[in-house]
């Protein structure tokens, strides 16, 4: 399959379902969708950071210009108290959770086993250690105690290494030790993340940044050992409020869009669906039957990561594009790079636009994954992962970008109008409009900014009339009839 010179990347906010509407990704997605009454935009993104928390310790991809990548994505949610977030995290994760409670249990048993191993190992290194010092203090060399001591020492017994791939509420340093003593491969998920932004692990931004790109990092302690991550997997699934993102962004959101920790971020920010969930009593057989096919999957994957606990440097599959579908890639990456010059989609958002294309790489070998695929990812796996990546990307636009405060309340204010246009009003007091209109519009500077706005776009006309103003809310139609004011 060539593919023809011609723009294939669609327009950030955009999206075609026809791509990706057979795949078990997104018939399991329309389910929890449904069932679970939340977004299907969030969902979607849910599911397949789930498949990166399971994936990401088992697989590696190879770029098209032959780089070794992880395969690891960092998932931020943004919606409301009472929006699902909740329900739909703990639905994704429940066989992680699962297989990780099981092999917890079991952990806890070798565990025990070991510390009465260990107990056994200092009783035989304090009979070697006195018997050399009691042959020492006759003038004795010990040498045979001392090379039965070095043997001993050499057969000290392991701890264990524990099976866990999910944490919740932990610290920077806790985090990092389980990555070099349990397992080399975790994930951050939270349905409640102002305790990452809040707390110890934002400060850490650095690593969680150098550990998504496949790097090394060494993070030194005063008193303790140091810790050393080479070769170990990080991703970060995180659910948060808008207001708490919003202070954020406020106190530190440029130091951390300059760390570049942001900018790897596929983010959504769905509308809200209060109003419009109901219960019926009425259900269908076949209503999880993608969701169950999509949760063994899930189970699979997890337990592939089993063999991390006994030998965590067990080497991890590589995954590669057909030709094609390198080809296809490339293009899209070669798109998105112009996107970032003058007038672009990405001119005002660079760090964003930089990882996006190597964002698409890695969600298109998640659903090669996901669904099972032999061999090369195909190039239908790559447009379908560009749709997913560019509708996002205007959802993080739409976060991390915010047109001015006075240009949101023009829109609000434009929507109250509208509704008030529909029942024929033309003609209103300024201060009426102070009076009703949305609450956040009622601030003298905020609705005189935002009537500047509307005014500019001749959407608005304010005027005088008998030492009264008002607003005429259609001044497209001519001058208004005062004969009634």
């Amino acid at each position: 399959m060539s593919y023809p010179f011609q723009p294939i990347l669609p327009v950030p906010g955009s999206f075609t379902p026809q791509r990706v509407e057979s795949t078990l990704l997104w018939r399991s997605s329309q389910e929890l969708s449904q069932n679970c009454q939340v977004s299907m935009d969030l969902t979607v993104l849910t599911l397949l950071a789930g498949v990166s928390i399971v994936a990401q310790g088992r697989y590696d991809l190879k770029m098209p210009y032959g780089a070794i990548k992880p395969i690891s994505i960092n998932v931020l949610g943004v919606a409301g108290s009472g929006e699902g977030k909740s329900p739909l995290t703990e639905k994704v994760l429940y066989p992680i959770q699962e297989e990780q409670r099981k092999q917890h249990r079991e952990w806890r048993k070798r565990l025990d086993a070991y510390h009465g191993e260990l107990e056994e190992w200092r009783t035989d290194e304090k009979v070697l250690t006195q018997a050399i010092y009691r042959k020492q203090t006759k003038g004795g060399t010990a040498e045979h105690e001392r090379q039965l001591l070095r043997e001993l020492h050499q057969r000290k017994p392991e701890p264990p290494r524990e099976f866990r791939l999910l944490y919740q509420d932990t610290t920077p340093e806790a985090l990092f030790w389980a990555l070099e003593k349990a397992i080399p491969s975790a994930a951050l998920a939270t349905d409640e993340a102002e305790v990452f932004f809040k707390g110890a692990m934002n400060r850490a931004r650095s690593h969680i940044s150098t550990l998504w790109s496949g790097g090394s990092a060494l993070i030194t302690r005063a008193t303790k050992e140091d810790i050393v991550l080479d070769d170990v997997r990080l991703m970060l699934l995180l659910m948060v409020q808008p207001g708490i993102l919003q202070k954020y962004m406020e106190t530190q959101g440029q130091q951390a869009r300059n760390s570049g920790m942001l900018a790897r971020f596929l983010v959504c920010a769905p509308l809200s669906f209060r109003g419009q969930r109901f219960y019926s009593l009425q259900s269908s057989d076949t209503e999880w039957k993608a969701w169950e096919q999509a949760e063994a999957r899930l189970t699979t994957l997890t337990r592939e990561n089993l063999i991390l606990a006994q030998s965590p440097d067990t080497p991890r599959e590589v995954l590669e594009f057909t030709k094609e579908a390198a080809a296809c890639w490339v293009q899209v990456a070669n798109e998105i790079e112009r996107q970032m010059g003058p007038g672009g989609y990405f001119e005002a958002c660079p760090d964003h636009g930089s990882k996006l294309a190597e964002n698409v790489a890695r969600v298109a070998a998640l659903i090669h994954i996901f669904e099972g695929h032999e061999g090369g990812i195909i190039p239908e796996t790559v447009l379908a992962a560009m749709d997913i990546c560019l509708y996002h990307s205007g959802h993080f636009q739409q976060v991390f970008m915010p047109p001015p405060q006075e240009e949101q309340d023009a829109y609000r204010l434009t929507e109250w109008f509208n509704e008030l246009r529909q029942f024929s009003w033309r003609i209103m007091r300024y201060n009426d409009v102070r009076q009703r209109a949305p609450r956040s519009l009622r601030d003298k500077k905020r609705l005189k900014d935002a009537l500047d706005v509307l005014i500019a776009h001749q959407q608005v006309v304010v005027f005088h009339h008998h030492r009264t103003r008002y607003i005429d809310l259609m001044p497209w139609q001519g001058p208004p009839d005062l004969s009634m004011l």
